[in-house]
């Protein structure tokens, strides 16, 4: 089974929706025969240069909300992300292009396919994807940035100088134009989007037990004659 995932490094609902994800997936029985890919989504294609704003004075004149009411938003992620153990840390944010953390993504995915771990929830590029939104929304790195994308590799082992051709890659580049464009081909306008078998499609940061029904249902779906028992009264 594949699943296709549509997100941006500047989305924290990405954080907590991937990060569920990969929680269903873990005690999904048949996790070792599902691939994940990870798909780029600019929420503001626009930005080309870290802005000299904080998270919130961003989006309050980007959405043309009062601060005060963007604050409440961000305060109730905050509250839903403790509960995950995600402490996100506004005021740290820095506002910054995505481009070149796609660009690492896309590296990871790369020595996914070199290393034969391409499948499951522990991937090389969903523990990268994860460890950038760490970095960005707890940390206050600044994704654009070549020196903390070189640190941030070095937690997982990628070689700096593997780092710095990712970034210069235009290989790279018109794939994530082209996952981006895919996705508002297909409707995507607001990340994330989960697409399960090219079959059902789910939206937002779902909750974990959500997942968990997504998985059963996209898997029987696809493999009628290997079906996974429901949850009613039977064991998954």
């Amino acid at each position: 089974m594949h699943i296709d995932i549509w997100s941006d490094v500047a989305c924290p609902w990405c954080y907590l929706g991937v990060r569920h994800v990969r929680q269903a997936l873990r005690e999904f029985p048949l996790r070792d025969e599902v691939t994940v890919r990870i798909h780029a989504y600019f929420l503001n294609p626009e930005l080309s240069t870290t802005v000299d704003q904080s998270e919130a004075e961003f989006l309050s004149e980007r959405k043309g909300m009062a601060i005060a009411d963007v604050q409440h938003a961000l305060d109730s992620l905050s509250d839903l992300g403790r509960a995950e153990g995600i402490a996100f840390s506004w005021d740290e944010v820095v506002v910054a292009p995505t481009t070149n953390a796609h660009k690492l993504i896309c590296l990871a995915r790369e020595i996914d396919v070199e290393q034969d771990t391409t499948h499951g929830p522990d991937t090389l590029e969903m523990r990268v994807h994860e460890g950038l939104q760490r970095a960005r929304f707890e940390m206050g790195m600044d994704v654009s940035h070549p020196e903390s994308l070189i640190a941030l590799g070095q937690d997982f082992d990628i070689p700096g100088q593997r780092v710095l051709t990712a970034l210069e890659s235009q290989e790279y580049g018109s794939e994530i134009f082209s996952d981006f464009q895919i996705g508002v081909q297909i409707g995507v306008n607001a990340v994330p989007v989960f697409v399960f078998d090219n079959a059902l499609q789910m939206a937002g940061a779902q909750p974990t037990v959500a997942f968990d029904n997504a998985l059963v249902t996209a898997w029987n779906h696809s493999h009628p004659s290997q079906p996974i028992p429901t949850s009613e009264g039977q064991q998954q």
